[in-house]
């Protein structure tokens, strides 16, 4: 242990200390006999098992990969609190790296845990790890509240209310402690291993490595010693190229594969398993056979709900719990991870996307750009939010249309005959008589139709 490194821990160990002082921490009862206890099986860890290892690194890379976002209803919020999560959650690590540890101790422990430490003088905490196998929950049996008891890595051990860790379990069955996914694979696992090592000792052994040897008729015991014997004389004489065998004697080799075919149906097995515990599809861990999607983005989007939608929303609700008070989670505040940030369609997807979220007037094209990482464009020009009629303005088709519209038919009504020039005379002469034009109550000039007395005109005239 280095220097800098003893004198980090004596300091977190005193703020704690002081902390849990001020708050007059009482120790408390054990739980219920009810209570399942966490535990944690050493025989396979992310160390030592490639498929435990590729299922937790799919898993924990995925949630690294979004970033995640203090959000008051649909706008973004910047501040101390938005930083901590999304930037630096601790000292020593970045959100991505915070997350993907988290995650990886819950994928494999069943619990993840995250203590929330106050420096002195501090109002935001920041987040530390633990062990989750140091980790063992205490009910309070007079309140009933939850509690946890600490042992860390140098120190005494210390109990903590619920209310300062941040816990997310892997699946439980009393609410409180996760089930360790790699105890439930032990038995599957450990068969795969088994047929590993029977297959490896029989390449060591190499391949043609048994020798039958086949006697007439039956031997005795002191017979068979005998031709057993007379044989291996003779194999370890030539070096097994020359063999001279009596008494009408036969040698024959086993023809041993170096690699079993049950060999790949025990791996597919056991893959399908670790996929099942997991929530993963099998394609993930290299298992093909029953993938049916014709694009990487169809397979991309089961994973993301099938498997990470479940996981991410378990986070989100637990930092909402755990890190914002009831007052601003009233006012619309939540945390959201970003997980379109790793939904990347091919570029033809993308380009019809965007051209239908222009037209709809879903998003504008200055919002496209910011997504493509290009800058918005001059003037505010692209700013504004279009529909496709064809590409007008949203706000001139609600606003400004109608009253452009009933400004030209006002215009149209105003000139007399239609429009064509002729004077009032021709019009009386006609028949047509000019309209008469009516107060409206809007304050605009209304007209009554000429339609009407032009059609008696002409039945008169007709007559």
């Amino acid at each position: 242990m280095s220097i800098f490194t003893f004198f980090r821990d004596r300091r977190r160990q005193r703020i704690i200390t002081k902390y849990l002082n001020s708050r007059d921490v009482q120790i408390i009862g054990r739980p219920s006999s009810t209570w399942i206890p966490h535990w944690l099986r050493g025989d396979y860890t992310l160390r030592n098992s490639e498929l435990i290892f590729a299922a937790v690194s799919r898993i924990s890379n995925a949630i690294s990969a979004m970033p995640v976002q203090l959000y008051k209803g649909s706008k973004p919020v910047y501040n101390d609190l938005n930083d901590l999560i999304s930037a630096n959650p601790n000292f020593q690590m970045t959100s991505a790296q915070f997350f993907k540890t988290m995650e990886a101790c819950r994928s494999t422990a069943g619990d993840c845990y995250a203590l929330k430490v106050f420096a002195p003088g501090d109002t935001l905490p920041h987040l530390e790890i633990l062990d989750p196998t140091k980790v063992r929950p205490l009910i309070d049996r007079s309140s009933g509240e939850l509690w946890w008891r600490v042992q860390p890595d140098e120190g005494q051990e210390f109990q903590i209310h619920d209310y300062y860790m941040i816990h997310v379990p892997f699946l439980s069955t009393n609410g409180i402690g996760g089930i360790s996914p790699v105890s439930v694979l032990f038995d599957t696992l450990k068969y795969s291993d088994n047929i590993q090592e029977f297959n490896s000792k029989q390449l060591e052994q190499g391949v043609n490595s048994a020798i039958v040897l086949e006697a007439p008729a039956n031997l005795g015991q002191d017979q068979k010693a005998a031709v057993v014997e007379d044989f291996m004389a003779t194999y370890r004489e030539t070096s097994g190229n020359i063999l001279l065998l009596e008494s009408g004697v036969t040698a024959k080799t086993l023809n041993l594969s170096p690699v079993d075919s049950k060999l790949f149906e025990v791996e597919k097995i056991t893959r399908s398993k670790v996929a099942m515990v997991y929530n993963l599809p099998p394609h993930l861990l290299g298992d093909y056979s029953d993938t049916s999607f014709s694009s990487q983005e169809q397979q991309m989007l089961e994973f993301l709900m099938l498997t990470m939608l479940p996981i991410v929303t378990a986070y989100e609700h637990e930092l909402n719990r755990k890190l914002l008070t009831r007052a601003q989670r009233k006012n619309g505040f939540h945390f959201k991870f970003d997980m379109d940030s790793i939904l990347r369609a091919d570029a033809a997807t993308q380009a019809e996307v965007h051209y239908k979220a222009v037209r709809s007037g879903w998003m504008t094209p200055d919002e496209i750009r910011y997504v493509r990482n290009m800058p918005a464009l001059p003037d505010g020009i692209g700013k504004h939010a279009l529909v496709s009629q064809d590409l007008a303005t949203l706000d001139y088709t609600v606003k400004d249309k109608p009253k452009v519209l009933m400004a030209a038919l006002n215009q149209k009504e105003e000139k007399p005959d239609g429009g064509d020039g002729s004077s009032d005379s021709g019009g009386k002469e006609s028949g047509n008589p000019k309209p008469d034009a009516l107060p409206a109550a809007s304050g605009k000039q209304a007209y009554r139709s000429p339609e009407k007395g032009h059609r008696e005109s002409e039945t008169v005239h007709t007559r």
